[in-house]
């Protein structure tokens, strides 16, 4: 059963990927489950495939008019309970880019790649956690990101395309940060605030660095099913042009309201989704962040 499981993912996946439509960089969340540590089930791994959709759209930079931006990305993840105080998350994603150019009083153009985007791995390390009625556990937060995905892709006339359509930045990042769970009669609290940097890449392009607090909740499970609702937010700087000029239409603050459901199953099958709402923006240059998404399928041994 769980054979048969493993290998329909990938299609019912693939299905969904099929209408993808953002940028790698503008991910923001819970890395690691709110119940990921504690408790005394240790060296229990958890492997699937996940899809995010990103959106948003920006003025475009030399000349009057808009750009949109869309990106879905299914990305096959292992998370692995080393212990009950670590844990490790790893990804590897498969990007689908696209970006439409609608130029005032001019033909709109559209260019979309696909490929292996920059693999993730992050490591959770629990340093305090305490007992009672309401276990407190405090969490440190490390990771980076592998420049696996090419971003030196071309286009038709041979010219390397726009970075944002780059299936990889092209470069080393890294994440760090903390992450504090409160479980109680109701379910699991969370807070984690975390900082990421990004190296400069070949083309002398650099995504800016970005701060991401996340606080939400989890309900104890009723027959299988948990509802979860977070604040997911993002403070990121400006990103650096080839040129090395600052990106006029990047960075800024945006706060998400995410909603969300997860089920777990008798033989180990998981599904959760959940929706990244925008509540709060306040971006540089002429900037709008849409709506996301997220939707996993994970099998627990």
């Amino acid at each position: 059963m769980r054979t048969r499981l493993v290998l329909i993912l990938p299609l019912i996946l693939a299905a969904l990927s099929a209408r993808a439509e953002a940028c790698s960089q503008c991910l923001c969340g819970m890395p690691f489950p709110a119940d990921v540590l504690g408790g005394v089930v240790p060296n229990q791994l958890s492997y699937g495939l996940e899809e995010r959709y990103l959106s948003k759209s920006n003025a475009l930079e030399e000349a009057p008019g808009v750009e949109e931006e869309r990106e879905h990305r299914v990305a096959a993840f292992g998370l692995w309970r080393a212990g009950n105080r670590i844990a490790l998350l790893g990804r590897v994603p498969f990007n689908v880019k696209e970006i439409t150019l609608k130029p005032t009083d001019e033909a709109e153009t559209r260019e979309t790649t696909r490929g292996i985007g920059d693999s993730e791995l992050l490591l959770m390390a629990g340093l305090f956690q305490s007992t009672g009625p309401r276990p407190l556990m405090v969490g440190l937060v490390l990771g980076g990101t592998a420049p696996t995905g090419s971003s030196d892709k071309k286009g038709p006339d041979g010219e390397r395309l726009d970075a944002h359509l780059q299936p990889g930045i092209g470069a080393w990042s890294g994440t760090a940060g903390v992450h504090v769970a409160v479980a109680s009669s109701a379910g699991v609290w969370d807070l984690s605030l975390l900082g990421r940097a990004s190296d400069i890449n070949e083309h002398g392009y650099q995504y800016g660095s970005a701060a991401l607090y996340n606080a939400g909740f989890i309900t104890r499970a009723w027959r299988g099913a948990q509802l979860l609702a977070q604040v997911n937010g993002r403070a990121a700087r400006r990103d650096r042009f080839e040129d090395g000029s600052p990106g006029e239409n990047t960075g800024g603050t945006v706060t998400y309201l995410s909603p969300g459901l997860r089920w777990s199953g008798d033989l180990g099958l998981a599904l959760e989704g959940a929706v990244q709402i925008p509540i709060a923006q306040s971006l540089y240059g002429d900037q709008t962040e849409h709506t996301t998404a997220r939707f996993s399928l994970s099998i627990a041994r």
